[in-house]
């Protein structure tokens, strides 16, 4: 994580009108923070080169940048940057300049730096019986000693269900599940509406069956005991609550996802190493087993163009 403080009072300023505008283009909090780091990353990297103002960000400074990227190590595994992550960098460069462009604060702008190539490689795929262990493993509440300690584990519980029928039933990004208001969730009409998606596109998806049952049983009551934990009168209308009775973050619900991995003590599926996002790529996977059209699962995923649907095309004849 990118702690470091910024000198240059104008870099502060801007970092803190970048977001200000992300804000106001409706990007989920989780976004918002990920522009942060990448962007101050950036802007020290400029203060590092005695670049002290933005009018010297010189395109050759900012194209170094990119080589600077893809030389540093990763800061959780220690190895070096691949693509797709020093992409994502890039294109938090370009959306700052897009930014600058737009409110006139500079005369020169420098040009929009291009995105590495990079492989899709091979997708870490669920089968339906792995998908079932985890669901299974969402009904053990472990050993309560006490009743508020059961309350809390059962919530728990509840919420580790109503996490499976959002990130497997109805295929959502973990930022999409993350940003969900109490409000998206219209249950009388069996659908999840996903109103900050990838590139701020809004779309409705169907749930149906034991996902919509289990998201109607957290809604019910596992989120208010949840929500009761706070001990305080501020209330959030955010979906996914947090032991603390606060909004949940997107860490908090892959280490519990994580913890549902372990409870299952199936060693294949274990060794997989699944994150929440392979929940999506497994029910779209499972969705074109079943015979579901290319189109419709473009539409449930929410992606913008069909190429990036029809990568499961591929998944499927190696499976």
């Amino acid at each position: 994580m990118i702690t470091e403080q910024l000198y240059s009072q104008q870099f502060i300023n801007l970092e803190r009108a970048f977001l200000r505008w992300l804000q106001t283009l409706n990007y989920s909090r989780s976004t918002i923070e990920a522009r942060r780091r990448n962007i101050r990353e950036f802007l020290l990297y400029l203060e590092r080169c005695e670049a002290w103002t933005i009018e010297e960000a010189t395109q050759d400074k900012v194209q170094r940048y990119v080589r600077y990227l893809k030389r540093r190590d990763n800061k959780i595994f220690g190895s070096g940057l691949k693509n797709a992550s020093v992409n994502v960098g890039i294109s938090t460069v370009n959306k700052f300049f897009e930014y600058l462009r737009q409110s006139g604060k500079i005369s020169y702008i420098p040009d929009q730096l291009k995105h590495l190539p990079q492989s899709a490689g091979p997708k870490n795929i669920l089968s339906l019986q792995e998908i079932d262990l985890l669901y299974e493993a969402s009904f053990q509440d472990g050993q309560a000693t006490d009743s508020k300690s059961y309350s809390l584990q059962r919530a728990l519980s509840m919420r580790d269900r109503a996490m499976l029928g959002i990130y497997y039933g109805c295929g959502l990004r973990k930022s999409e599940g993350t940003a969900l208001k109490v409000g998206d969730v219209q249950i009388e009409r069996k659908v999840i509406a996903v109103r900050q998606g990838k590139g701020n596109k809004q779309r409705y998806v169907p749930v149906a069956g034991v996902n919509l049952k289990y998201i109607s049983e957290y809604l019910r009551s596992g989120r208010d005991t949840l929500l009761s934990r706070s001990g305080s009168e501020v209330l959030t209308d955010c979906f996914f609550i947090s032991s603390y009775g606060r909004a949940c973050s997107d860490q908090a619900l892959s280490s519990r996802f994580k913890k549902l991995i372990e409870l299952t003590a199936n060693s294949p599926l274990q060794s997989k190493k699944p994150s929440l996002h392979t929940l999506r790529h497994s029910i779209a996977t499972h969705l074109l087993q079943q015979g579901m059209d290319i189109e419709m699962i473009q539409q449930f995923l929410g992606h913008s163009s069909l190429e990036s649907t029809q990568i499961y095309t591929h998944i499927l004849n190696e499976l």
